[in-house]
């Protein structure tokens, strides 16, 4: 099996274990931004695809584009995964995908906006 690196996370980083890439975790300590974090052992049980009987938990940790990604190869597992289910910050023009929303302060007024159904495009809320 491969071993997770000892000395991660580090710096605010983690490696995603879908494309190897530096994930990075300002957010939370152990927890990538806007990725995901489970237990493979989760997905395991008698006579399944895994069987992991007795072993410790397994934290697999994904990158924001490998989510993305997943989402897109199981279309149908992206119907649990509604628009807006992560913040995006900073002033983009673009979403980073159809799951982000942001919000813009203007004055007193306050402002939510998601994605286009495409992700392409924001639209307040």
């Amino acid at each position: 099996m491969n071993e997770y690196p000892d000395n991660y996370p580090r710096h605010g980083f983690h490696i995603c274990h879908g494309c190897g890439s530096m994930a990075p975790h300002h957010t939370h300590k152990d927890l990538p931004n806007n990725g995901w974090t489970f237990d493979i052992n989760d997905f395991g049980y008698y006579s399944g695809f895994t069987d992991q009987f007795d072993e410790g938990p397994i934290k697999v940790r994904i990158c924001h584009e490998c989510v993305n990604k997943f989402l897109e190869t199981f279309p149908l597992l992206s119907m649990f995964v509604p628009r807006g289910s992560h913040p995006m910050w900073g002033p983009s023009e673009k979403p980073c995908c159809k799951y982000a929303w942001k919000q813009e302060n203007i004055g007193d007024a306050s402002f939510i906006y998601m994605p286009t159904e495409d992700g392409e495009e924001w639209e307040v809320q």
